[in-house]
């Protein structure tokens, strides 16, 4: 039974249940969010996107992990997940579509919600809890995709298998915690003051556009 487990194709099954779930998560989204938290989401995904673009020459050093999690670190998880998962996608338009996306989609969007936890726990963080973050997501970014490989390219599927693909990535994926790491140090400060002050303004904003209540509604001119 379990021999006949491993040997059914996990790689395509994955892949369905991957973009399944994320139809549905970026579909409920878009219904129950305000607009213009939407346009926010879609104007971070897409510099995200746009910053990976011209590194894709170098492996694995990028700003898009970082901005999805500061992105997620001001504005929430459900924001930060779906920044990732955006970039992932948008960004892919450009450097090829594959069955690879919907685990960049999965990975940068754990990211961006990761970003939003440690945000809600610790609001008074700044560059260096992100920077650590962010070196720690270098390798568990590298872990999550190093699961597709595993499932796509390996046989038999085992610890052997999975920790040989790992061995091959630990390179790339310490690149990419470094440049994690160094961009949260070098740019936090000046980023996150200008993304506090806008979600701030976005919240007031907001308030301000939301309708009265039935119950002021219903009250008189001189009532209280």
């Amino acid at each position: 039974m379990l021999e006949y487990f491993l040997t059914l194709p996990w790689s395509l099954l994955s892949l369905g249940i991957l973009l399944s779930a994320l139809s549905v998560f970026v579909f409920l989204y878009e219904r129950r969010r305000e607009s213009r938290e939407v346009s926010v989401v879609a104007a971070l995904a897409a510099l995200a996107a746009a910053g990976r673009i011209p590194f894709a020459a170098i492996p694995s050093v990028q700003p898009t992990t970082y901005l999805v999690l500061l992105s997620g670190f001001v504005f929430g998880p459900v924001p930060g997940f779906t920044v990732g998962a955006t970039a992932a996608l948008a960004s892919n338009f450009f450097l090829g579509q594959g069955p690879w996306t919907p685990w960049q989609m999965l990975a940068w969007g754990l990211a961006g919600a990761s970003g939003g936890w440690v945000g809600r726990a610790c609001p008074r963080a700044g560059a260096r809890t992100l920077a650590v973050l962010g070196f720690f997501w270098g390798y568990l970014f590298g872990a999550i995709m190093n699961v597709w490989n595993w499932l796509t390219y390996m046989y038999p599927l085992d610890l052997t298998t999975f920790a040989a693909v790992e061995a091959t990535g630990v390179w790339f994926d310490t690149l990419h915690a470094a440049g994690n790491a160094l961009l949260a140090l070098l740019l936090t400060d000046r980023l996150l003051p200008r993304l506090l002050r806008f979600r701030a303004r976005l919240r007031v904003e907001v308030l301000r556009e939301a309708p009265p209540s039935a119950g002021s509604a219903a009250a008189g001119p001189g009532e209280k």
